[in-house]
């Protein structure tokens, strides 16, 4: 495929000439059309048009589209992506990124891929490193591809066909557009506010068991530039992935890092994994975050306190799911009945302790940092 570019653009010049700038030097990109659509409005509007008309895009048409009347941060991402029916394919960048020189390369051959995926509803270009609710770090397992699938739809560059865009814009029509309690996300997702429209793509993800394709070194950083729903952060900071030219892709049925809006391995990857669990009905809950309305089933795979459990794995092995696969000795991870989940606050305190402390990573001492010091210099 030969995806067009299309860079959504508002009120951040400075951000818009530092993401033209790095799209400059993309590698494979030849004949390419770039969009750079700008949202009407702000005090600096003008400022953006010029540096959207001043870049030279050197791999093919350049057009610079000026929305007629504000259409806010959701519809003009919404009219952006609707662009896929002219170009058949995008991707879709928003202004406070940095692309890596071999993102057209790796969007271009996943979109291909994966066209025939109907479970494959778009491809991250971005590597999400942190849990959602926890913000801890998030390892996904390393198995022999260079993606991985979640039922996020994470927002720091992404990529679309046709027909990916044009399901989720069916859906979309007839969606409710507040999240329920009954759809089974996380409880946070229903507090986002309407100008953010993550929470209801993420919704259709899970009503309609599709996934997006991530990366696991990824092809977008992110700023954190201040905007609709940030005041300036480097969190979303990522190393970039600059020098690979081939990806290792693989189907999705064939791979076992796949992972639902939790983002947690899904109980059919983990079963290909160890055969411990295959008596039993069971959900996987190893980052603590599911209330028990989001736990169906009569078993759990769980970092919460429980009573009684089946099996106990400790918390030494990295990511949290090795230690179940090498049954590591110790309390921290729990097996049991959904019923037995100890809901107490000292216990639920306990718990969250213990999941804390896994990835603050103990310090080397003082003496040792010494010896350190003395062996490499002496």
């Amino acid at each position: 495929m030969r995806p067009a570019v299309v860079v959504v653009a508002y009120n951040r010049p400075h951000a818009l000439r530092r993401l033209l700038a790095s799209l400059a030097v993309v590698q494979g990109a030849q004949d390419v059309p770039l969009v750079i659509s700008i949202d009407r409005g702000g005090d600096q509007f003008t400022a953006v048009v010029a540096e959207a008309e001043q870049f030279t895009w050197p791999w093919g048409e350049k057009r610079v589209l000026v929305r007629e009347r504000p259409l806010g941060l959701v519809q003009h991402v919404f009219a952006c992506g609707d662009l896929v029916d002219e170009f058949g394919a995008i991707i879709l960048l928003e202004d406070d990124l940095v692309v890596s020189p071999m993102v057209y390369r790796y969007a271009a051959s996943a979109l291909d891929f994966y066209a025939d995926e109907p479970r494959v509803a778009g491809i991250s270009l971005n590597a999400l490193w942190f849990h959602g609710i926890t913000h801890q770090p998030f390892t996904p397992y390393l198995d022999d591809g260079d993606v991985f699938f979640m039922q996020v739809a994470w927002f720091q560059g992404q990529a679309y066909t046709q027909k990916q865009w044009a399901a989720w814009r069916a859906w979309r029509a007839t969606a409710v557009p507040h999240i329920q309690p009954s759809d089974g996300l996380h409880e946070l997702f229903q507090t986002f506010p309407p100008t953010d429209w993550f929470p209801l793509k993420t919704n259709y993800l899970v009503q309609t068991h599709r996934f997006y394709v991530f990366p696991r070194e990824s092809l977008t950083t992110n700023y954190g530039d201040s905007g609709t729903h940030v005041r300036g952060t480097s969190f979303f900071q990522v190393p970039l992935q600059t020098r690979r030219a081939d990806f290792r892709l693989q189907p999705l049925a064939d791979s076992v890092a796949v992972y639902d809006s939790f983002q947690e391995m899904l109980p059919g990857c983990v079963r290909q994994l160890t055969d411990q669990f295959d008596a039993y009905d069971f959900t996987v809950d190893l980052h603590g975050t599911r209330s028990p309305a989001n736990i169906p089933t009569e078993f759990v795979l769980t970092t919460q306190a429980m009573r009684q459990p089946l099996k106990t794995f400790g918390m030494e092995l990295r990511p949290l799911l090795a230690n179940v696969l090498y049954q590591q000795p110790g309390v921290g991870i729990s097996f049991g009945r959904t019923a037995d989940l100890d809901r107490r606050w000292v216990a639920r305190w306990q718990a969250a302790s213990r999941y804390h402390a896994y990835f603050v990573r103990h310090k080397v001492g003082r003496r040792q940092r010494l010896k350190g010091w003395l062996a490499r210099w002496f």
